[in-house]
Parts: structure tokens; sequence; C-alpha cells
């Protein structure tokens, strides 16, 4: 497959926008390289710029301030769009962190134990019991991953903040986030989220958050979503040069 170049990009997103079949353009999963490529091919061109970028956002994925993203769309006034703030649901506090938790069940297909793997099968908690959903979304529950939600959650019980309300308010009181794109499988669920971000927006300036303490968790644990405990031969021999969720290892 051969890539198109950000000059093709703009351009044909500048044709869509003179024929009012679409009002803005943006690229998801992309980064620092990618936004200030279309920026600059787009001003060459004398098209309009992208309007949003949306990338994966979490406590557990701060990926975007690592490698750039973040500081890229604040200076080029384009818009961040967060998806999974929660994680796919494991800073919801729903999913067992714990694979010998009685009380709260890990996913379904992390369940050691069948029968109770079978009962979360058919009545899922979220898109993490279901196997399409919960074999994709493995990134979320690596042990590194675990390890940090473990500790994220001790932060929220000692300001009482609920956990997912917890994970929202942080990633709707980042400067670098314009919106989060949300799912919910109940409306209690939305009705939580509602709240949770009118309360961050509520507090913009002055954020009631641990954010030092959060940050110290992050340090420790630097981007648990590609951190991986059994990484050896045997995981490497079907091609050396893929990771975990099929991003390029260089």
């Amino acid at each position: 497959m051969v890539a198109s170049s950000f000059e093709d990009v703009v351009e044909a997103m500048g044709e869509l926008i003179e024929e009012g079949k679409i009002r803005g353009y943006g690229s998801c999963n992309d980064n620092a390289v990618g936004l200030m490529g279309l920026c600059a091919a787009a001003d060459a061109g004398g098209v309009p710029r992208p309007v949003a970028f949306q990338n994966d956002y979490s406590l557990l994925n701060r990926r975007i301030e690592e490698n750039g993203l973040s500081e890229a769309c604040c200076l080029e006034n384009v818009g961040f769009m967060a998806y999974n703030v929660l994680a796919g649901g494991m800073l919801t506090g729903k999913y067992g962190l714990d694979l010998k938790d009685l009380e709260s069940p890990p996913a379904a297909v992390d369940d050691p134990d069948e029968a109770r793997a079978a009962v979360s099968a058919r009545n899922p908690r979220g898109r993490m019991d279901t196997r399409g959903w919960g074999l994709t979304l493995g990134r979320y529950r690596t042990p590194a991953a675990r390890r940090a939600a473990k500790q994220y959650f001790a932060l929220a019980k000692k300001a009482k903040i609920d956990p997912a309300a917890f994970a929202l308010r942080f990633a709707a009181g980042r400067d670098a986030v314009t919106t989060s794109l949300v799912g919910h499988t109940s409306l209690a669920q939305l009705d939580a989220s509602i709240d949770a971000f009118r309360t961050a927006a509520a507090a913009r300036g002055n954020n009631p958050l641990p954010v030092w303490d959060i940050d110290k968790v992050h340090l420790q644990n630097r981007l648990p979503l590609f951190a991986l405990d059994d990484a050896g031969a045997q995981f490497l021999e079907e091609d050396p040069n893929i990771g975990l969720i099929g991003e390029r290892i260089p």
C-alpha cells in the first residue's frame, strides 16, 4: 500500500470543503509529524488546515504528551479529541484488576474461572466482556496497566471521587484536550459522565485533582499500555517488528 502525501490529503480535503461536502477534517491515531506536515501542506496549498486530531488518551495512556502531539495541537491551534479516556472501561472499577478477585471479576476473556467468565460474557458489563473487543482492548489490561490503575484508584479513593469521574475529570482538565469521545452502556453512566465534565469545567484553572500525585504515578508507569512483562522470543516468533497492538517497532 502506498501512503498518500500530505499535499494529496489536504488537496482532497480542500476540494471536499469547496464542494460543501464537509466542513472540516482531521486525523486519527497520528502524531506531531502528521499534524505539522498537514498544516504546512495546507498553508502552502492555500487550503484550510486540519481542525482536529483524535488519539487514545487517558490516565493510562499519555502518549501524546510523550510524542509532542499535545504541544503541537496547542501551538498550531488544532483541536484534540481524546478517545478511550476510561481505558476501555478499566478505569471505571467495574472490571477487577486482580484475576483472583471474587467480588469484582476481571474481563471475561481474562477470567480463569470459566463459569464466571461465561456469566460475564452472557451479561457483558461493557466491551471488555465481549470476545472481539475484549481481545482487541487487551492493551488496557497489561500487568503494567493493572498496576497503574490500582494506584490511580487509590488516589481517587483518597480524594473521595468515583474512579470513573476521576479519570474523566483528569482528561477534561488537560489544556491540550478540546473534547473527549466517551461511550456508555447505560443512561446512568451517561449522567455520571456529564456530571464529571461539568465539574471539571466549573473547576477550570483550579483543578481539585491531586495533579502532582497523578504525575508521580505516571512517572512510575510510563506508557503502561505498551509495557510487556512477558515479552520474549516466543512473543516475537510471528513478526519481530510488530508489537502487542500492531504498532511498528523501530
